[in-house]
């Protein structure tokens, strides 16, 4: 890997595993149904004031997961062992400390898992699965990787638009503002600056699992362009440099 701090690699996993959380409680109902009940949240805390904040059923009290060091914490988004230090923000601890570990563990099997052939249903839900660990990881890399940084300056502020053509549900719009990007997960593609489309949701799958070169996709009209292609462009490093952190 090309120079990736600890800091990156602490920042990048934790906010993809933080999105694919939320994620996947709302498409599994099982695991959603097996949560403690009531409003609580987590927070991932680790030093330079990175936070991230996981909510479930709504709520924002309940634990605090301090990491003491990066390493810890990218340790613990890669399936390794770092130092976790639990600590109560509201009555809900126990409760957000048993969903945060379950949800955990949800989504480590979920990643893992390939939808068997002819299952319509579980490519879409892992397509939806990989879009959101793109589209956050593209936002995490350009916010805190510093070797991509001087690379990714020239993309155009705006807002930009990543789906499957009529399914809004396999959709996302990232927006690019001056020196952050952030991810907003449930906007609407209309009105975007630049439009990257899949033509349906096995082309999306097969572009972001590496079966299918992104190139060859755009090449033969399975995967569109709208708007302003230098925004477009410039994503493709970023989802490169994504691949290689995870």
């Amino acid at each position: 890997m090309r120079n990736a701090r600890e800091k990156t690699l602490a920042a990048v996993r934790s906010g993809v595993v933080a999105s694919l959380i939320e994620e996947l409680v709302k498409l599994d109902g099982d695991l959603a149904r097996s949560l403690p009940p009531g409003a609580y949240g987590v927070r991932l805390s680790a030093p330079g004031g990175l936070e991230r904040r996981i909510s479930f059923n709504g709520g924002t009290g309940g634990a605090r997961l301090l990491f003491p060091r990066w390493t810890d914490m990218a340790a613990t988004f890669s399936g390794g062992k770092g130092t976790l230090i639990p600590l109560p923000t509201g009555p809900g601890f126990l409760k957000a400390v048993k969903a945060f570990a379950a949800c955990a563990k949800a989504v480590s099997a979920a990643m893992a898992t390939v939808p068997p052939e002819g299952d319509r249903e579980g490519l879409e839900r892992k397509t939806r699965l990989l879009l959101t660990a793109a589209l956050r990881g593209v936002c995490e890399v350009y916010n805190h990787d510093h070797w991509t940084a001087p690379r990714s300056e020239h993309i155009p502020r705006g807002r930009i638009g990543i789906g499957v053509t009529g399914r809004p549900d396999l959709s996302g719009v990232i927006a690019v503002g001056e020196g952050r990007m952030e991810l907003e997960r449930e906007s609407s593609l209309e009105g975007v600056n630049a439009l990257l489309e899949f033509r349906d949701p096995s082309v999306c799958y097969a572009v972001l699992t590496g079966a299918e070169p992104a190139l060859g996709a755009l090449g033969d009209g399975r995967v569109m362009t709208k708007g302003r292609l230098p925004m477009i462009q410039g994503l493709f490093p970023l989802l490169d440099r994504f691949g290689e952190i995870m």
